[in-house]
């Protein structure tokens, strides 16, 4: 019986010796989300014009929307994919929790000023699917 009180002693004391470090409230650091999209190229697409739609509209469209350009990754020797592009995310994960996320909202408004309006936007949007024969988007973030 002695022993079974010592040793609930023992516990309750190091169960409370570390409830400071299990109680402290200090700031989580930051963390940046990407979208890491691999895309294929369809036979016969336009790979400089659509290198051309990515700086000329894209990229500047998401430095007016307060986001980085995304960085474009040329694989090699690669079946699947040819490109990859890596963008962040300023909203991070909870982007998903809206159908109208802000940063989003604010890219598209920019983009379709760049373009010249709605009608060209629907049109550069399907000169851009036709370029692409498949594509797969990842997301993930850094851990601190």
């Amino acid at each position: 019986m002695l022993k079974k009180i010592t040793f609930i002693a023992c516990a309750a004391t190091m169960s409370l010796a570390a409830l400071p470090a299990a109680a402290q409230e200090e700031e989580e650091e930051p963390r940046t989300t990407y979208a890491v999209t691999m895309l294929k190229f369809a036979d016969g697409a336009d790979e400089e014009r659509w290198l051309e739609v990515m700086t000329n509209y894209i990229n500047p469209a998401r430095e007016a929307s307060g986001a980085s350009p995304e960085t474009i990754h040329w694989i090699m020797m690669n079946p699947d994919y040819d490109i990859i592009t890596v963008a962040d995310m300023p909203g991070g994960m909870a982007s998903f929790d809206s159908h109208a996320p802000a940063g989003r909202v604010a890219f598209m408004e920019a983009l379709t000023e760049m373009v010249g309006g709605e009608e060209q936007m629907e049109a550069l949007g399907d000169e851009m699917d036709a370029m692409v024969e498949s594509s797969t988007t990842l997301y993930t973030h850094t851990h601190p």
